[in-house]
C-alpha cells in the first residue's frame, strides 16, 4: 500500500528555500561588515600565500582561460545568447535576466559602497584596477548556471545537467580569481552568498515556490 505524505511535506521545501536565504544573507552581511570596518581576514592572506605556491605555466594559462570564460564580453554573449534560445522557445526568459541583471547590479553596488581594494600581497598575474569585493567573476557565473538551471525547471533532467556540468565550472573561475591574485577568498565567498540570497530570493517570489505551500 502506498504511504500517504507527511501533512508537513507541502511546506519543507519553502521551509529549506528560507532558511538558505537567511544562511546566505547572514554570511554576506558579515564578511561586509568586517570589511566596511576594515578588520581583516587572517585567512584571506593564508590561502592566497598557498595559491601562490603552486604557480605553474600549466596552471597560469588555466586560470587565465578559466577568468576569459566568466569575463564581461564572455557573460555578454552566454547571455544574449540564452535569451535569444528562451525567446524562441517560449520560456521564461525575464526570470534568467532578473537573476543575471540583479546580480550584476548587486555586484556593482557592493564594490562602490565598500570600496575594497585588490589584494597586492603577491604579483597579480592579470592586473586589475577596480574595486575587489565582491568579486564579480563568481557571482556572474554561479548566476549564470542558477538561472540557465532554472529556466529550465520544467525539464528536471536537463536542469540537473546545468548544475552538474555547470557548478564545478563556476568553482573554477573563482579559484582563478585567487590564483591569479586579483580576489581575496573573502571577496568570492561574499559574491557566492550574494548570488545565492539574490537567486534565493527571486525563487521565493516569482518561482512555484512561491505561489502554494505545495508548489513544485
Amino acid at each position: 500500500m502506498a504511504s500517504r505524505p507527511s501533512p508537513y511535506s507541502a511546506w519543507l521545501k519553502p521551509a529549506a528555500l528560507y532558511g538558505a536565504l537567511f544562511l546566505a544573507l547572514a554570511v554576506f552581511a558579515e564578511l561586509a561588515e568586517d570589511v566596511y570596518r576594515r578588520e581583516g581576514f587572517p585567512w584571506d592572506r593564508a590561502l592566497l600565500a598557498g595559491f601562490h605556491a603552486l604557480r605553474s605555466p600549466f596552471l597560469d594559462g588555466l586560470a587565465r582561460l578559466l577568468t576569459l570564460s566568466a569575463s564581461l564580453p564572455a557573460m555578454a554573449l552566454a547571455t544574449g545568447g540564452v535569451l535569444l534560445w528562451a525567446f524562441r522557445r517560449g520560456l521564461s526568459w525575464p526570470r534568467f535576466l532578473l537573476v543575471l541583471g540583479g546580480s550584476e547590479a548587486l555586484n556593482l553596488l557592493g564594490k562602490h559602497l565598500l570600496a575594497r581594494p585588490r589584494p597586492h600581497l603577491f604579483p597579480q598575474l592579470t592586473p586589475e584596477h577596480d574595486f575587489s569585493f565582491p568579486s564579480g567573476h563568481a557571482m556572474a557565473s554561479l548566476a549564470l548556471v542558477l538561472g540557465l538551471s532554472w529556466l529550465l525547471q520544467e525539464n528536471p533532467k536537463a536542469s540537473r545537467l546545468v548544475l552538474l556540468l555547470g557548478l564545478p565550472w563556476a568553482f573554477g573561475v573563482a579559484l582563478s580569481r585567487l590564483y591569479l591574485q586579483v580576489h581575496y577568498p573573502s571577496d568570492v565567498l561574499a559574491g557566492w552568498a550574494l548570488t545565492l540570497a539574490w537567486f534565493l530570493g527571486l525563487r521565493l517570489i516569482l518561482g512555484k515556490d512561491a505561489a502554494s505551500p505545495g508548489g513544485g
